[in-house]
Parts: C-alpha cells; sequence; structure tokens
C-alpha cells in the first residue's frame, strides 16, 4: 500500500515538488522508486494517476519523487552506476541514446506483445523515439511536433488572410512580410511578422538532412543544395526580410523580451503544443493554430516527446512494467491532455481528449501535424554533441555575421572530421 505521512500544508509541498517525503519504509526490494519530471500541474498529474494505481493495487508499495529534468539524467546514470537507481523514471526522447547504450535499460517489446499493448495505436515516431539499436526500451507519455500560433487581431487589422491548412513557405513568408510593422515610424519594428523557430524543420521540409549513410557510415549532407537552400531561406527571414524579431545574441536597438508573442509583438510564433497553457489565459486578443507551413519537399517537422522506462537492475520489474502501463495508458494519457501542454501518445486518445470545444483555438492542427512526416534526429549517442557542434559553426550565419556558403562549408568540414574520429574509434574496439 502506498502510504505517505506528511506533517502539514508545508510537507505536502515540499513532497510534491522537492521530491522528499516521509513513508513508511519496506526494505528496498520491496519498494519501487519512481522518477518523474516536468511542470507543478504535470508532477500533480503524476502524483494523481500513480495514487489511483496504489488504490486498485494496495499491495504494490513504491515511492514517487519529483526530480529535476535538467538533473535526471546524470542522477540516472550514477545511481545505475551504483547500483541504486529508480527502477522506473520519466525521460526526454533525446536522452534516449544517453541512457539506452549504458545498457541498463530493460527491453520491453517482448512484454508490449505478451500483455497485448496496442502498439498500433501509438504514433508510429512516438514509439521509434524509444528505440535504441533496434530494441524498444519506453512507452511515451505525451508526445507532438512543430506547428503554428498566430494572432488574429494583427491578421485582421493588417487585412492579411489567416494560414490555410495547405499554406507554404513562400505564402508565409508573404504574410508575414505584411505583419511586420513600424508603427511609430522610428525606423525599429515594432511588429515581427514571424518567430521560425529553429532550422532542423527548414532543413527536412526542404528536403534535406543533416546526415546521410555512405558504405553504411554516416557522412555529413551539409553540401547538399536544398540545405543550403533551406537555411538561407530561414536566415533571409531575419536579415533580408527582416521580418523575424532578432535571434538571442544579436545587437539590437529594443529589448528581446519586448518581442514576444504574448506581447502582440510577433503574428506568427512556430512552437508546439507545449505554449498552450502558456497561451490560454491571453485576453488582450484571440489566437489560433495552423500547421507547419509546406516547404518544397513536403511538411517535415521535429517530433518533441517524454516516456517512461524501466531500469534493468529492478528487483521488480513485472510490477514496475505493470506500473508503467497505468502510467501511459488510455486513461492516464487522457488526464494528461486535459493539462493542454502536449498531446497523448495514442491516436484515439489524442482524437478524444486533446481536442476540445469549448476553447476558441484549434487544437486539431496539432493532432493533424502528427500525420504528416514527423522526424527524429539520430539515435546514437554521439549526435547531440555533433550537433551542438553544427550549430555553433553555423553560429555565425545564423547571425548575419557570415554567408550561409561559407559556414555550412565549414560545418560539413567539421561535421565529416568528427564522425571520421567516431568512426575511427568503433573501429578500434
Amino acid at each position: 500500500m502506498l502510504s505517505f505521512r506528511l506533517a502539514g500544508g508545508f510537507a505536502v509541498v515540499l513532497a510534491l515538488f522537492v521530491g522528499v517525503r516521509s513513508v513508511d519504509w519496506y526494505p528496498p526490494e520491496e519498494m519501487l522508486t519512481v522518477w518523474v519530471n516536468g511542470s507543478p500541474q504535470e508532477a500533480q498529474l503524476y502524483r494523481r494517476i500513480a495514487d489511483q494505481y496504489s488504490r486498485e493495487n494496495p499491495e504494490v508499495r513504491f515511492r514517487l519523487e519529483v526530480v529535476p529534468g535538467r538533473n535526471v539524467v546524470q542522477k540516472l546514470l550514477t545511481g545505475m552506476d551504483a547500483g541504486h537507481a529508480p527502477d522506473i523514471c520519466v525521460l526526454h526522447w533525446r536522452t534516449m541514446a544517453q541512457v539506452a547504450s549504458t545498457g541498463q535499460l530493460l527491453p520491453i517489446d517482448d512484454l508490449v506483445r505478451r500483455d497485448g499493448v496496442d502498439a498500433d495505436d501509438y504514433y508510429p515516431v512516438g514509439l521509434q523515439a524509444y528505440r535504441y539499436n533496434g530494441q524498444l526500451f519506453g512507452l511515451p507519455v505525451k508526445g507532438s511536433t512543430i506547428t503554428c500560433f498566430y494572432n488574429k487581431a494583427l491578421f485582421d487589422e493588417y487585412g492579411v488572410e489567416y494560414p490555410t491548412s495547405d499554406w507554404t513557405w513562400e505564402e508565409m513568408l508573404e504574410k508575414a512580410k505584411k505583419l511586420t510593422v513600424d508603427i511609430d515610424q522610428d525606423g525599429l519594428n515594432d511588429i515581427y511578422g514571424v518567430s521560425p523557430y529553429d532550422i532542423a524543420n527548414y532543413v527536412w521540409s526542404g528536403g534535406g538532412n543533416f546526415l546521410r549513410k555512405e558504405n553504411g557510415r554516416f557522412v555529413s549532407n551539409l553540401d547538399d543544395p536544398k540545405v543550403q537552400e533551406a537555411v538561407q531561406f530561414y536566415v533571409d527571414l531575419f536579415f533580408k526580410h527582416r521580418i523575424s524579431p532578432p535571434r538571442p545574441g544579436v545587437r539590437t536597438d529594443a529589448p528581446m523580451s519586448t518581442f514576444t508573442f504574448e506581447a502582440g509583438r510577433i503574428a506568427i510564433d512556430i512552437s508546439g503544443p507545449w505554449r498552450i497553457p502558456q497561451y490560454q489565459f491571453l485576453d488582450r486578443f484571440e489566437w489560433d493554430t495552423a500547421l507547419f507551413p509546406r516547404g518544397p519537399a513536403g511538411r517535415k517537422t521535429r517530433y518533441a516527446g517524454v516516456g517512461f522506462v524501466i531500469w534493468k537492475g529492478s528487483k521488480q520489474p513485472e510490477v514496475a512494467w505493470d506500473l508503467v502501463k497505468h502510467m501511459v495508458g488510455p486513461e492516464a494519457t487522457a488526464e494528461m491532455a486535459g493539462i493542454g501542454s502536449d498531446m497523448p501518445p495514442q491516436r484515439s486518445v489524442a482524437r478524444r481528449a486533446f481536442v476540445r470545444e469549448d476553447t476558441p483555438w484549434a487544437e486539431e492542427s496539432f493532432v493533424k501535424s502528427m500525420d504528416y512526416d514527423v522526424h527524429l534526429f539520430p539515435q546514437e549517442l554521439w549526435w547531440e554533441d555533433l550537433y551542438r557542434r553544427m550549430l555553433d559553426e553555423l553560429d555565425s550565419a545564423l547571425s548575419g555575421r557570415e554567408s550561409v556558403e561559407s559556414a555550412l562549408a565549414r560545418a560539413h568540414r567539421t561535421t565529416n572530421d568528427y564522425l571520421d574520429r567516431i568512426h575511427a574509434d568503433e573501429a578500434a574496439l
């Protein structure tokens, strides 16, 4: 039985947000430990879902702790090395390669098949995000991709038609030009047409990719003309057309904090449903949502999501698996949809629980976006480090200090040099 004895309101708050609580102590092998992270609202919801499991399974004893997301991977790896890790942990998908490569996660393919988990109802990209070297190590609890928010009041004021379901990069560009306004005629834009998010969605939608395979090995694909065209389109939004607010680190005469969607200073904000909790209480203007615009190769956007994994060293793997099934089951993910910060990982739940009729904006855009080509970055241990190096090399172009062609050429060389070292290290093993 899950039994928490907390003294007073302060203890409740401390337990929920720090993960420190007084419990009935049992031998370690009888007590499951569950690590979760996220917003305070998400932490409360995880607690509620876990409490429901406890009521239905009073013989199962576990402790749920809230661990800040920025610390969870290092703490998890340290605990695994020491043999004292949580039985269950919530992980962002982009940390999967780092954790799964240690061999310390429990593969769950056989468990999914044995227990009849409806894998076909999951968005394929959500399950693929938790695969490493062909094995499934986790189940997503929420996930989504990139879409658009737009300020209806600005569109109406300047006579611009709202985005359609099949709008393109070129149409976004034309709308954003009309919505970029220097109201007081002082030579500085007071309203910007679009905040374009990052370059990945443009590279993919432009028909390019960061890497390709040659003779079974990864090599840089930054020499692909399609990549250059996509990055050039992105950079031109800032420096040729001047319809996007200056990126952080670029000198500007206006405070960056003023160029926000909430302040009514950006007409089109390219982001994802995790913005809904931030935007839903806006009362100064009406806003709505739209799909990411189609590029030359179609609509291709990046995945974002978190899921539950199980430590291979758990003393009670079957019990841990049963709890994970509950935490990511349709009833639980439907509750998670109520927060509005991300979509359920199952198609059926997303359609019935995430799309609401009592909001003035269209959640349908987020659901539809998952049916297009949603991309993952490579599930390789070295990818995150390499991607940072790529972006470092491209920063001078993204900041307008160097041509896209020149920066990409250098990034291409840096990427291939890095991959050559990786392949040499692998060959030496």
